[in-house]
């Protein structure tokens, strides 16, 4: 962390708010990556049984991708801002390229402007998702043709979300079959070299994972095995029933925030677009959500002065939490404040994706016709006798 910092314009000042987002990493996981990165460049077939990496293979090869030009063929330090700028750029492009495919797909603009605010946090602290959701959008414009299937592969490759959420539009055989064997041809010599480490890593690690951030679960723990039931259950509903596919991927976008045992600020990124295929004002009730999570995570950072790491178990004081450290907070509330409005954006969050969840659902059920209808009786009587 000392390199860290003195690597850093400014003879190791406290960076300014700007400068502090564009080269700000989220050193636990980034430590982590420049750990895996060498093996996976080495040993690209057998890194899931060298290293503890839990991403799938093309989010695995694309970090080691800018890795290898960054450090060794420009001799760049891991540490130096400008490795830390050329690792985060990718991720940039991708949020760049999600917009334009959105665009695409006939997303209007206040829908774009909740795209790119739940890609800031991604762009901020480098998550892939931007890169995964771009791909799945791809794949929705093109998903009357055979490419449709294989950039929703790609998005499966890159992060699983995403590529879920492009499947209820592979609506012909020729699609679906392209997306098989694309996932097929990237997966299969991972699972013939070493099958069990990949799926340990990959599927296993997971399902494994300890309740986090705004999970419903980390309030309400539950008994072991439900919420990963629960979330298949979730998800496996929209692929299965009839109705239109931009609401079948709303409700799988929505399930992911309301179901997971593990709901980081990034899964915004994916819910948020699946959400305004449908309804930009769903994507925006989705969006309230994670910048309400945000705010009060902030407050609850600065006031416990660290943040407690499920993953890992650990608590991580502020400076060792990010890279550069961040600029101090201009207020702080106290510590018992700071959870009530952690806990309260959790509650909130839970509550607007199910609701989101729960009306797309009721769209492709069978039997939703019939409730809406009564529905709309009973109420038509009620204003009747007022």
């Amino acid at each position: 962390m000392r390199r860290a910092r003195a690597a850093d314009p400014g003879g190791g000042e406290m960076p300014g708010l700007l400068w502090w987002v564009l080269t700000v990493v989220y050193a636990p996981d980034y430590e982590k990556w420049m750990r895996w990165c060498p093996v996976i460049a080495s040993h690209p077939l057998t890194c899931y049984a060298r290293t503890d990496v839990h991403y799938p293979p093309l989010g695995s090869l694309l970090p080691t991708l800018v890795w290898y030009v960054g450090h060794v063929l420009l001799g760049l330090d891991p540490w130096d801002w400008r490795f830390r700028v050329l690792w985060k750029l990718p991720v940039w492009v991708g949020a760049l390229a999600c917009l334009y495919c959105a665009r695409r797909v006939g997303v209007g603009e206040s829908g774009l402007l909740v795209i790119a605010l739940s890609s800031v946090y991604s762009c901020a602290f480098w998550q892939l998702d931007p890169i995964s959701v771009a791909l799945a959008l791809a794949a929705v414009r093109w998903s009357g043709r055979w490419v449709g299937g294989a950039l929703a592969a790609l998005a499966f490759c890159v992060k699983p979300t995403a590529g879920v959420v492009a499947l209820p539009f592979l609506r012909r055989w020729r699609s679906v079959a392209v997306f098989g064997l694309t996932a097929l041809v990237i997966l299969s010599p991972y699972l013939v070299v070493d099958g069990r480490s990949f799926l340990r890593n990959v599927v296993l690690f997971q399902v494994d994972r300890p309740p986090q951030n705004c999970s419903i679960w980390t309030l309400l723990p539950p008994p072991d095995g439900v919420p990963v039931a629960l979330l298949v259950a979730s998800v496996l509903g929209p692929l299965v029933l009839p109705g239109r596919p931009e609401r079948r991927a709303c409700a799988i976008g929505a399930a992911l925030l309301a179901f997971s045992k593990v709901v980081n600020p990034n899964y915004w990124s994916v819910s948020c677009a699946a959400a305004c295929l449908e309804s930009e004002r769903w994507g925006a009730l989705l969006l309230s959500s994670g910048l309400l999570f945000l705010i009060a995570s902030g407050l609850y950072v600065s006031s416990a002065r660290g943040y407690f790491n499920a993953e890992d178990g650990r608590f991580y004081p502020v400076h060792e939490l990010f890279v550069p450290r961040p600029p101090e907070p201009p207020v702080r509330v106290p510590l018992w404040l700071a959870e009530g409005l952690l806990d309260g954006a959790i509650v909130y969050s839970f509550l607007t994706s199910s609701w989101v969840y729960a009306r797309c659902v009721l769209d492709g059920w069978p039997g939703g016709d019939f409730l809406r209808s009564r529905g709309a009786r009973v109420s038509a009587r009620s204003n009747r006798r007022g």
